[in-house]
């Protein structure tokens, strides 16, 4: 029987639910009807399980007898505390039930017994299955809130009704975090409405559209006598064509047009979703935004961020915020892109610039991360050293970037590009601009994130102690250097100029980084990160390495999201991203951006980086 898994996915459903919310923002929040009905079909279940024997036992229930409260939220609320208490006493009851089933054997049993038990055991079952129908309504009811009434996000999520319990029914089955089930729901609709073969792509709504709509009497599908006269007038009528051919053209660009706007508006209403939810992120958008040369780049695969208790705003196993989503969280779920550009430009330079210790400004709500772990360990050094910590008290964060929202870390050039116009009125901002635009040297791939950014289950978290205790300085001493640590971004330029020459690979040097990996990235595959520590060095490859570039996983939008641009960072990052994307070790992923495939063992990986270096 499976009873007891059935029983425990909808225990963590009923959980959920009181964490399905979104901000207190009028049009956010579910009608009194909805609620009302929610605690109308939770009384159900309740009432179904009410004195329910298991095993020998039975399940005590609070009573919901009493006059229903006023509020229809708080009677949701109190249905669902007694619905979750009613489950977690019945659990260990359904445990039992799975002994006794798994015990029936020979002749002896009471059979009207067993076929009770049976009986029991499948109510159950179908309790659990009708809660989670509820929820999945609860959830699509809280999404299609949001939408006005006539507007297209309202025909569109009607449309997509299928797809979009589908993912609820997935998320709700498969998260580890119970509070942020609807952030995750959200993130993925986002995703799935974003990449050019996800499930809620507005094209998959428009394109049938368009093959059944008959563009007008002219139409050879119409068959009229209009088409005919028509067709005779194009032969002999020089002006009539021009004409008809130029109001057609014009007519196609008007449609095209009116396609990318939809398009758009309902990734837009994705975008705005999250932001209303309780906890969930404030993402770049440049259609936000009115500036013609702003545009995400692609993401590295690894973000990294070097912290400690003097750091700007807070960061913990949990979560990365902002000094101003500490101390104004509702203007920190404002898009920088959709702000006037005297303000977004005031804080871009002000972040860029602020000293590397203290609170920062108040207004500041941007958090600095880097594509390169060279750079951060070197940060992290450094900061050791200038403020004499012990090397237990800097940690570095790193974040897998595929399962985290397009839009949730965006490139400092990506911006500074966008603001320059701007910046040239003021001598020193100017002069600030060119240095980090043009200076590629000193490039270190800094990626801004906004708010807060939700990281549990989705990083490793590593102290510099915990490096060097892995390994660190046996696969690169430098790091150990005493005269070098009071130095920084000039250290690490030295570092890449030293070991930008081409060299060799020892299978001591896959050993030592290996190690590294499996110790301090405990949630990423080994593989993955001894790579990218490898390459801090431009190591000899083998020459069988390369294949055919894969497509990237996402499209462009609108005019102002033109293309795909690659800008991760310094060159140990390029050099890693291009052997993820061009060589059979990248290739492991299910498809392009996908985060969710089969772990690598560690046996796996000193073959698969002596398949990639050239080891002596």
């Amino acid at each position: 029987m499976s009873v007891g898994v059935q029983f425990g996915n909808g225990v963590c459903q009923m959980r959920a639910i009181k964490d399905v919310s979104l901000s207190d923002h009028p049009s956010s929040c579910l009608g009194k009807h909805t609620c009302y009905a929610m605690a109308e079909e939770i009384d159900r279940v309740i009432a179904s399980i009410q004195g329910l024997s298991l095993a020998n036992g039975t399940t005590d229930l609070p009573s919901l007898r009493s006059r229903r409260a006023a509020n229809s939220k708080q009677n949701l609320e109190g249905a669902t505390k007694a619905l979750i208490l009613a489950t977690e006493a019945t659990a260990s009851h359904a445990q039992q039930l799975l002994s006794v089933a798994d015990k029936i054997s020979g002749p002896g049993h009471d059979l009207a017994r067993l076929v009770s038990l049976r009986r029991r055991a499948k109510a159950l079952a179908d309790i659990t299955v009708t809660f989670g129908d509820a929820l999945d309504c609860y959830i699509l009811s809280q999404i299609k809130s949001l939408a006005g009434p006539g507007t297209t996000a309202e025909k569109l999520l009607s449309h997509f009704d299928a797809h979009l319990r589908g993912i609820i029914q997935d998320v709700v089955s498969s998260t580890t975090d119970e509070g942020s089930v609807l952030r995750e729901i959200l993130e993925r609709c986002y995703s799935e409405s974003l990449q050019r073969s996800g499930t809620l792509n507005f094209d998959n709504y428009a394109d049938p559209l368009d093959e059944t709509c008959l563009e007008s009497p002219y139409d050879p599908d119409f068959e009229s006598e209009e088409y005919y006269e028509h067709e005779n007038r194009l032969e002999v009528d020089e002006d009539y064509a021009n004409t008809f051919r130029y109001n057609r053209r014009l007519k196609a660009e008007r449609k095209e047009q009116e396609h990318k706007k939809k398009k758009e508006n309902w990734i837009g209403f994705w975008v705005k979703a999250l932001q209303r939810c309780h906890n969930g992120p404030t993402l770049f958008y440049p259609p936000a935004s009115h500036l013609s040369q702003c545009y995400l780049t692609d993401v590295p695969r690894y973000l990294f961020r070097t912290f400690d208790q003097a750091s700007s705003g807070w960061s913990n196993e949990d979560v990365v915020a902002s000094v101003e989503r500490i101390s104004d969280e509702s203007n920190s779920r404002v898009d920088i892109l959709s702000k006037p550009t005297e303000v977004s430009i005031r804080m871009l330079h002000g972040h860029l610039t602020k000293l590397c210790f203290g609170g920062g400004d108040e207004s500041d709500n941007l958090m600095s991360w880097s594509s390169s772990l060279l750079f951060v360990i070197q940060y992290a050094v450094w900061r050791c050293h200038h403020r004499r910590y012990g090397e237990d008290e800097v940690k570095i964060c790193a974040v897998d970037t595929r399962k985290f929202p397009r839009g949730q870390f965006a490139r400092d050039i990506t911006l500074l590009r966008a603001y320059r116009q701007t910046a040239k009125h003021d001598e020193g901002m100017n002069e600030f601009f060119d240095f980090r635009l043009n200076r590629e040297d000193y490039d270190n791939g800094e990626f801004l994130s906004q708010g807060q950014v939700h990281h549990k289950g989705r990083s490793s978290m590593v102290s510099l102690d915990q490096l060097i205790k892995a390994g660190l300085h046996d696969l690169y001493p430098e790091f150990k250097e005493e005269s070098e640590k009071s130095s920084w971004t000039n250290r690490v330029r030295s570092l890449r100029s030293r070991w930008s020459a081409e060299q060799s690979t020892t299978k001591l040097d896959i050993q030592a980084a290996l190690s590294v990996a499996r110790v301090c990235f405990k949630t990423f595959e080994p593989p993955d990160i001894a790579m990218l520590l490898l390459l801090f060095k431009n190591r000899k490859l083998r020459p069988t390495t390369t294949t055919t570039t894969r497509p990237p996983p996402f499209h462009s939008v609108t005019g102002k999201c033109q293309g795909v641009f690659k800008d991760y960072g310094p060159e140990e990052v390029q050099r890693y991203m291009k052997i993820l994307e061009t060589t059979a070790f990248g290739d492991r992923d299910n498809k392009a951006g996908d985060s969710f495939r089969k772990p690598l063992s560690f046996a796996q990986g000193p073959q698969l980086l002596k398949d990639v270096f050239d080891c002596s």
